[in-house]
Parts: structure tokens; C-alpha cells; sequence
């Protein structure tokens, strides 16, 4: 084939390899990875958020995988040295407890929600998704008269150093002080989901003193997001959450007033059943609020 030719079919190879096409000769992506994590949690239906929040058990890709692109250290994101298998026992890996504690702490999800660069607030966008996914708390909107500046990079300012100086000020703070304490637990992770070995010539530390959470007994401080992810995983309040974002999802609608019965329901449902997300589901199914759709209201 002309070089053209090649080109394009590279390029067709690796973008279907983003669904998990191994034609391409790599492993399946990061976010395949915690789609398998995800789906694993699902079908055991055992503590599923207590899981999502904490399990150790993460599916890693093999650096021995052949094709295309010879690939070596894929599993390194993980802090995996070793060589990893090409098959699906050996890929289904136990990592340290002191280093991943469930999805939270999982690459891809850092990746996500994080910003470009290694020293730059990855700690804002991770701290808003737990304020309003985990804790279903909202943050203001960006006034139109703040210009979001962060300070210039330098060698001896790490991200939580250079996110202080920007954000201090009392008028930064009104929303920053709903973000900033929820991220900076993950800083024990750079923007693309790695443990930290240094951070800007000191230790890495997430630790962080919690505040408005909604529950006084999240208003802790923990050292990192492991012990973070591990405090939500115990909380009713957090469950309260996770139950709202079942219904919204399923329902296709925020939860009003009148769906608090059904929304008891869906959480006795999950409790009584070990943290049975099928019976949740289907306690959803089987209740008025699901079966039944009022007439709109006549003007």
C-alpha cells in the first residue's frame, strides 16, 4: 500500500481500538479498563457502592500483547512492574491498599477529570464532580467579572501550593471552598492518573480537612483520597446520593417532592438486599412512580 494508504489504516485500527478492537495490536483503553472494573462490581451486586468506592481489584492491561504497536509499559500507569499476561486472570490484579481504593482512584477517571498538565487544578475539576455526583451538592457558576487565572508554572510550587495562591482570597473561596477540599485529596496522583514518587521536591500529600459536605460526620480530614473513598463508602448520606443518581438516570429526571416515598423505597430495597443494586432497580420498576405519568397540568 502507498503511504496514504498505511496512514489511513492506522488510523482506522486505532480509532476502533477505542471500543476495545484489538486489531490494532493494543491493549483496550483506560476507559474499557474501568468499564471492566464497573461491570465486574454489577454483576457480583454485592455492596455495589461500597465496591465501586473501594475495591482493590482492578482489571490492568498486558504489556506482553502483540500486533501493530509493540507496547511495554502499559501496565506502569497502575504502578503494576511486573510483566501482566495476555489473558484475563492474569490482567485481573490486587493492587496495594495504600495506592487504589475503587473508582475514584482508578486512571481513567482521573484522567478525565483533571487538567492538561501534571501542575496545574486538577485538584478544582476533581473536587466539583465529587460535590455534585457523590454528595449531590452543586457550585455556583463562574461570575462573569472573575477571570480564572491560575499562577505560572515554576519548579518549586506544586499544584496545591500554586491552586492556594489563586483561590485564598474570601471571594474565590465562596466556591473554591466547595472544590478545593474534595480535590486535593487526589494529588496524591498527577493529571494522568500515576502515583506521584515526588511532588516539586517534597513528599506527595492529599491531605485535606473535609468541609460542607452535607454531613457533619464527612467533615473530617483524611490523608488521601483512599481514606476518603473509604469514609463516602460507609456513609448514609453518600448512599442517599448514589440512590437520587439511580433515579435521575433511569427516571430521565431530577427527583421532585412527591417521589420520596419511592425514593425510601429504592433505598430500603438496596439495604435490606446487601447492597443489591438489581433490587433497587427493580423496586423502581415495580413503583408508581415509574409505572404511572400524570397528565400534564391544563394552563
Amino acid at each position: 500500500t502507498s503511504g496514504n494508504d498505511a496512514r489511513e489504516l492506522y488510523a482506522n485500527a486505532s480509532y476502533n481500538n477505542q471500543k476495545g478492537w484489538n486489531g490494532y495490536g493494543d491493549e483496550i483503553t483506560l476507559d474499557s479498563q474501568l468499564d471492566e472494573m464497573i461491570a465486574r462490581i454489577v454483576v457480583n451486586d454485592v455492596d455495589v457502592l461500597k465496591e465501586l468506592l473501594t475495591s482493590r481489584r482492578f482489571y490492568v492491561p498486558s504489556n506482553l500483547q502483540t500486533g501493530f504497536k509493540n507496547t511495554t509499559s502499559l501496565q506502569r500507569v497502575y504502578n503494576v512492574l511486573e510483566d501482566v499476561q495476555a489473558n484475563r486472570t492474569d490482567r485481573w490484579r490486587d493492587l496495594p491498599s495504600t495506592e487504589r481504593a475503587g473508582i475514584l482512584t482508578h486512571p481513567a477517571w482521573l484522567a478525565s477529570h483533571s487538567d492538561n498538565f501534571e501542575n496545574g487544578p486538577s485538584a478544582v475539576h476533581r473536587g466539583k464532580w465529587i460535590r455534585e455526583n457523590l454528595l449531590c451538592g452543586t457550585v455556583p457558576d463562574l461570575p462573569i467579572t472573575v477571570e480564572a487565572n491560575f499562577p505560572p508554572s515554576t519548579a518549586h510550587l506544586s499544584a496545591r501550593e500554586r491552586l492556594q495562591l489563586a483561590t485564598g482570597d474570601s471571594y474565590c473561596q465562596g466556591c473554591h471552598s466547595l472544590m478545593n477540599p474534595l480535590g486535593l485529596p487526589f494529588e496524591i496522583y498527577n493529571h494522568a492518573g500515576f502515583l506521584r514518587a515526588d511532588d516539586h521536591g517534597n513528599t506527595p500529600s492529599g491531605a485535606s480537612t473535609l468541609t460542607n459536605t452535607g454531613d457533619p460526620a464527612l467533615d473530617v480530614t483524611v490523608p488521601s483520597a483512599i481514606q476518603m473513598s473509604e469514609l463516602f463508602a460507609d456513609s448514609e448520606y453518600v448512599e442517599q446520593c448514589f440512590v437520587r443518581q439511580v433515579f435521575r438516570f433511569f427516571m430521565g429526571r431530577d427527583e421532585v417532592a412527591e417521589d420520596a416515598c419511592t425514593l425510601v423505597a429504592l433505598q430500603s430495597a438496596y439495604d435490606n438486599n446487601n447492597g443489591s443494586m438489581r433490587e433497587m432497580l427493580n423496586a423502581l420498576f415495580q413503583s408508581p412512580t415509574f409505572l404511572h405519568r400524570l397528565p400534564p397540568e391544563v394552563p
